[in-house]
């Protein structure tokens, strides 16, 4: 048997030693040098370098044991000051473990080193190996979709960038995940972060700090039909490219074309598969003939980007399997965990196995106290398979409560229902339950702000409100745990963050994250947060 190892390995590598060193005056060679902490895998450099401004010749690069040798295929401009970026994507031989930090090195060929500096952080839970793309606005239009940057850096792993080296005027930044490593925007495949104004650099103003980034990824795709399978003789199960906006869709949107006989046959029902992605289950009453050749149509299908798919039909295979099974309840959807619901304004949403008819009775629904008490109730049919279900005054804290789904008025389309009662047991909260945030909104006239708290985890719903008088804002009632809290000034006035376009350009809506992450605990809320938009410059 072999002997054991040692310790694993998990200090990253780092660069040690640089040529030229940084903030070298009067450089006039054509080759650089970069000595790392220890051996360093060596097929990432081309993805790992980059040169400010832009070369336009890759250069060549060697490597003599821990040193790489990049030699420059072109003469460098003179009187310019160069940054390079060694980026996280270069890890150690032994244990893989990447650099944490870009590594930046400036030099100049002229007589002075260009101390312009713009620094920040990209936010986005996809964030590593995000490049940051600045471009000069006063050389020409800037196209991203063709043109490569000015100058170049890359976000660390905790998120902060910072580009030195620029020289006086006006730039244009842009955070860009560049999936193809090509240096030029590709969307719908680069998710990417715009700027909420260009940063003027001057010898009076020449460093801005903040200048920060929410990530998104532009989907100007239509939706598409990917597969249309029939599962029984009442159900059709329609996949799509993407997720769609289930608010603007209903059976309406479909119809079903028998080709051979000429005639159209009506969708009944329409239920999202939440169990799959981007699936829908339509259903129609009658039952289609295997002989005969069939198009399901559908049309004004808009994704959660509101791209529209006018119309698309697609060929099935008819079956005759019997559809022999009754609706369930798939799931109860409830404000908080565990089944958990609010005893102030008391309400959750049933989810079914499948489309049911729309014509439900008073009393299919019920809901009563562990004493066996009715509770007044209202519900509301969402679609063909979820129901909203409010209590019609508040409850009583840190009880137990159970609704009650009579399955005999709930029929699919093939005539299925289940004899029976289903109970399903809810239980409110009490007020020690919760926690709570409050604050003050500075540096800025805006009446328009909107404030944002967002659980870490995702355990529950993100909450958005509008600021109070004089620029206060309260979260009551919140559930415990690590929160990120956030404002941005709504400018359009729509009530959710805009992330600005590209082309015509529309500039992002300002932001400012709080600084902490906040650890909310039952019965101790926390106050006097102050979230300043001065420190967004």
């Amino acid at each position: 048997m072999s002997p054991p190892g040692g310790e694993i390995d998990k200090i990253p590598p780092t660069i040690i030693e640089t040529f030229p060193a940084n903030e070298t005056i009067n450089f006039n060679e054509d080759e650089l040098e970069f000595s790392f902490s220890e051996y360093v895998t060596k097929r990432n450099i081309n993805g790992a370098f980059f040169i400010s401004p832009i070369l336009e010749k890759n250069p060549e690069f060697s490597w003599t044991n821990k040193t790489l040798y990049v030699k420059l295929k072109e003469k460098l401009k003179e009187n310019t000051t160069y940054s390079v970026i060694i980026g996280t994507e270069i890890a150690d031989i032994n244990n893989s473990n990447n650099m944490v930090n870009p590594f930046s090195l400036i030099f100049s060929t002229g007589s002075k080193i260009d101390s312009g500096q713009i620094s920040g952080k990209v936010f986005s839970n996809k964030a590593k190996g995000t490049m940051i793309f600045a471009y000069k606005v006063d050389t020409g239009n800037v196209n991203i979709y063709e043109n490569k940057p000015d100058y170049i850096s890359q976000i660390s792993n905790d998120g902060f960038y910072k580009i030195g080296g620029l020289a006086n005027g006006e730039y244009l930044l842009y955070a860009v995940k560049d999936e193809f490593k090509d240096l030029v925007y590709n969307i719908g495949s680069d998710r990417i972060g715009l700027p909420d104004k260009a940063i003027k650099l001057s010898d009076d103003n020449n460093k801005f700090e903040d200048v920060n980034f929410l990530m998104t990824i532009e989907d100007t795709l239509v939706p598409n039909i990917q597969a249309v399978t029939m599962t029984d003789r009442n159900n059709i199960v329609v996949e799509f490219s993407e997720p769609i906006d289930s608010s603007r869709i209903t059976a309406n949107n479909f119809s079903i074309q028998d080709s051979t006989n000429n005639i159209s046959i009506p969708v009944k029902h329409l239920c999202n598969l939440r169990s799959r992605k981007n699936e829908y289950a339509v259903s129609f009453v009658d039952s289609l003939n295997d002989d005969n050749d069939y198009y399901l149509i559908a049309t004004n299908i808009y994704d959660k980007n509101n791209n529209k798919l006018s119309s698309e039909i697609v060929n099935f295979i008819a079956g005759n399997k019997i559809d022999t099974t009754a609706i369930l309840i798939k799931k109860i959807l409830t404000p908080y965990q565990n089944n958990g619901i609010d005893y102030l304004e008391p309400e959750f949403t049933i989810l079914f196995s499948e489309a049911f008819s729309s014509e439900i009775k008073n009393d299919a629904i019920k809901m009563i106290s562990r004493d066996s008490v009715n509770v007044p109730i209202d519900f509301k049919i969402i679609n063909d398979s979820e129901i909203k279900v409010k209590a019609k005054n508040k409850l009583k804290p840190k009880k137990d409560y159970y609704v009650q789904v009579n399955m005999n008025y709930f029929e699919d389309a093939a005539g299925n229902k289940a004899d029976t009662v289903l109970s399903k047991k809810l239980t409110t909260k009490d007020e020690l339950d919760f926690s709570g945030v409050s604050g003050v909104i500075t540096g800025t006239q805006s009446n328009n702000v909107r404030v944002v708290l967002r659980n870490i985890k995702n355990q529950v719903e993100p909450r958005e409100i509008n600021v109070q008088d004089k620029n206060q804002f309260v979260f009551k009632r919140v559930v415990p745990g690590d929160y990120l809290i956030w404002a941005y000034i709504d400018t359009d006035t729509n009530k959710e963050y805009s992330y600005g376009k590209i082309n015509p350009f529309k500039s992002t809506e300002k932001f400012v994250f709080y600084s902490d992450t906040l650890n909310l605990r039952a019965r101790w809320p926390v106050g006097d947060i102050e979230i300043n938009f001065k420190n967004n410059k």
